[in-house]
């Protein structure tokens, strides 16, 4: 479309031309009074700031990665202006005339706070709310989702109490009350247009985490174009009142500057990561290189003007159409602010701790600027690993290779026992870097980390994994074991800590398992390997010494072909043994990479795969006992050929609305919702199209104007087929007897007696 293309065109040329200074040049600033305006991305609204510039002296220089010490360390801020000196410093040191570098390359981008607010001033509702009250024993008499954890839960598309269940399928919350001999779909709602909806379930609320975003405007032609952007990337937690399971409703909504990274749940206290670029810098750009100077001079004066507003993430605070607070992240208290030794980006990292049964407001947040890059939690420490910065041409010089051999990963830790903000204990440094979650592991008081050697970007014939263990010393995590050697010329595929040992698969062309003895931290022990072929991506403990992998079969030669389940015996750590496969050639399972779309139910010992494959046409799920080896119980699918194929409770646009002069697309619904409509179609995905999108699609495309058929309160979707008659299954619980299983067409449930017999399917549309 024609303002994507235009974001794209913005974009090449920033990546283009924003590259590191060849010579060093040293600039100083006079001190003086300036007033310049600030704009919270997030609002919109706009004050005036005055204050001082102090004099800064900076120095452009090219990277050199000679001189990364890999240093992990904090050092927090006890002043907002110490904060401003810093961050200033920073990017004079890096702006050019096509930017900053030290970040994303492209500019973050400003939101209409009309959008979204109204008066300011009303004062919040007084609500109080208790996490979810369960109905059974969880892990007796119903799942719960498929965390690293125990006691730590994770944010997900789909829970249940063992009453009820809750699920967001394509924007739409769905409740489903099964307390009684039918279940019974009470209410659904609409949550928002953003994309990735995942939740924490509490007793009559919901906290619903999700991110947004925008495009970026069209330049105009001028020497030297202002980015002047209408919207920039933002995520919203969304409380959703659930105390009437008939009568569904929105609550207040926190929208924050940045992407969700993660967030968990330990005792109703909610801990939620943030990453957050700068939105309040509108850089200009030069439309040919005889404008250069005059752009990179207009864009260090934005940078000497900046103000808090301009680096760290807005926030505001909403109850439909009421503004109830807004500001930014901390609300001007620098002191919970922390820089890494060395620069690691423009960034904020931000740690924000809410009450599941709380008023939603931001508090005191724990910040760092540097990019945050995993999430592992405890039940009283929070570890996040960030990477220094790199610039975005370094991996094409000859003098990277140096760089990606020494490559290290800075890991921190903060103190998230009680409901207190999160408190920054300590920082780290492991050379190599870290697969995902599963790759960090607490015991006794000691961190786990299991890495390979190199940069992010890639590995080598010399690569090696290898197993960590650090130990908290003051403000410093210190390495007292560390075992490698771990698979020569591959990368770790994945880990998984259980007690004091450590199950690590690496992968090229076989599949080594090792086991790693961690009984003595102090010298870790690799006591056992198994060479297989393929991978696995997902480790499982089954219990009884008993490991399930999934991942993918390979031949001889690495080239894989399909999904593979295998059953591991590693009751001798010396001796690690495949006892039984199970594979599906040329599918795939959403667990290979999300570990919350499996399940495994001890009470019936089977395992439960989310599974596709094009080959075989099955797309639904697997289950597979485990009792005594891997036998396959049953495959489940969701046969929506009788349900009524886009049902919805929005209207309809015909060629007749159109005029009878435009051909609508084949099988492509086109329809409006009203605010009061959750929307969708069923048996197809529906995407809300923006009104100035939908101006250019249908005046330009079609020739007809569609935005004159949407009234006020109303928005416009573009529905398209899904997979024929078939949808895949995206999760799977149990409640008591019964498995159910989630499509985006359907929740469906089905007797663990007779897995083959459909007990009852409840239509999402």
């Amino acid at each position: 479309m024609r303002r994507i293309a235009a974001g794209l065109i913005a974009l090449s040329l920033l990546a283009a031309a924003c590259t590191p200074e060849e010579a060093a040049t040293t600039t100083t600033q006079p001190g003086a009074t300036t007033t310049t305006a600030t704009t919270s991305p997030v609002t919109g609204t706009t004050r005036p700031v005055t204050g001082t510039t102090r004099p800064v002296t900076t120095t452009t220089t090219r990277f050199d990665p000679s001189t990364v010490q890999f240093v992990a360390a904090l050092e927090r801020f006890d002043r907002c202006d110490a904060f401003l000196d810093y961050i200033r410093a920073e990017a004079l040191s890096r702006v050019g005339p096509y930017g900053l570098e030290g970040g994303n390359q492209y500019p973050w981008l400003w939101r209409d706070g009309d959008r979204f607010f109204g008066a300011e001033g009303d004062a919040a509702r007084a609500q109080t709310f208790t996490t979810a009250a369960a109905a059974g024993v969880p892990g007796v008499d119903f799942s719960t989702s498929n965390v690293q954890v125990a006691g730590v839960d994770e944010p997900d598309i789909i829970k249940t109490d063992g009453t009820r269940i809750v699920a967001i399928v394509d924007n739409v919350l769905y409740y489903v009350d099964v307390s009684g001999d039918e279940p019974v779909l009470t209410d659904r709602i609409r949550i928002g247009d953003g994309w990735n909806h995942r939740f924490f379930l509490g007793d009559d609320r919901i906290l619903v985490f999700s991110g947004g975003g925008g495009f970026i405007a069209e330049p105009w032609a001028t020497d030297v174009a202002r980015i002047l952007p209408p919207s920039q990337p933002y995520m919203t937690i969304t409380e959703v009142d659930i105390s009437d399971p008939d009568d569904l409703s929105i609550g207040r909504t926190l929208t924050i500057n940045g992407n969700f990274v993660s967030a968990r749940l330990i005792d109703g206290t909610v801990r939620v990561v943030v990453s957050s670029y700068p939105a309040g810098l509108t850089f200009v750009y030069p439309s040919g290189p005889s404008a250069e100077d005059v752009a990179e001079a207009a864009n260090r004066r934005i940078i000497e003007e900046s103000t808090l507003e301009t680096w760290l993430p807005g926030y505001a605070l909403s109850d439909g159409d009421r503004l109830l607070a807004q500001g930014i992240l901390g609300d001007g208290d620098c002191s919970r602010i922390h820089k890494p030794a060395e620069f690691a980006g423009f960034e904020m990292l931000s740690v924000l701790t809410l009450e599941l049964g709380g008023d939603l407001e931001p508090g005191e947040a724990t910040t760092l600027t540097a990019r945050g890059e995993t999430v592992y939690a405890s039940t009283t420490s929070l570890y996040v690993t960030t990477n220094v910065w790199v610039p975005s041409d370094v991996t094409d010089r000859d003098d990277i290779a140096p760089f990606e051999q020494r490559y290290e990963t800075a890991i921190h830790q903060f103190d998230i026992t009680g409901d207190a903000p999160a408190e920054y204990l300590a920082s780290g440094s492991v050379e190599g870097h870290l697969l995902n979650q599963f790759s960090m592991d607490e015991w006794n008081g000691n961190l786990r980390i299991a890495t390979t050697a190199g940069a992010p970007w890639g590995f080598s014939d010399e690569s090696e994994s290898f197993v960590h263990v650090f130990r908290r010393d003051g403000d410093r995590l210190v390495r007292i074991g560390k075992v490698g050697d771990l698979g020569r010329g591959e990368r770790i595929f994945s880990a998984r800590f259980i007690e004091d040992q450590a199950y690590i698969v690496t992968f090229r062309q076989v599949d080594p398992l090792y086991i790693v003895d961690l009984s003595d931290p102090t010298v870790p022990v690799v006591t056992g390997e198994l060479k297989i072929p393929g991978y696995s991506s997902y480790l499982h403990p089954l219990g009884g010494d008993r490991l399930l992998g999934v991942g993918q079969d390979a031949d001889s030669r690495g080239v894989t072909d399909g999904t593979k389940v295998s059953l591991f015996d590693v009751s001798d750590p010396t001796n690690p043994i495949e006892t039984d496969t199970w594979t599906l050639r040329g599918g795939y399972s959403d667990a290979e990479w999300d570990h919350l779309a499996f399940l495994y139910w001890a009470p019936e010992n089977a395992a439960v795969l989310p599974l596709q494959s094009w080959g075989a046409s099955f797309f639904g799920a697997v289950v597979l006992d485990t009792e005594g080896g891997l036998e396959e119980r049953a495959r489940i699918e969701h046969d929506l050929d009788e349900i009524d194929r886009g049902a919805t409770d929005c209207r309809r646009i015909t060629e007749a609305d159109l005029g009878g002069n435009t051909e609508l697309p084949r099988e492509v619904i086109v329809q409006v919702c009203g605010e009061e409509d959750p929307g969708g179609a069923a048996g197809y995905f529906c995407e809300v199209l923006p009104a100035d999108e939908l101006r250019y699609i249908t005046e330009e495309v079609s020739g007809v104007d569609l935005t004159t058929l949407v009234g006020e309160g109303e928005r416009l979707e573009l529905c398209w087929p899904e997979y024929e008659d078939r949808f895949p299954v995206i999760r799977s619980l149990v409640i008591g007897d019964t498995l159910w299983t989630l499509t985006r067409g359907a929740l469906q449930a089905n007797d663990f007696a007779d897995l083959d017999e459909v007990a009852v399917q409840i239509v999402l549309k």
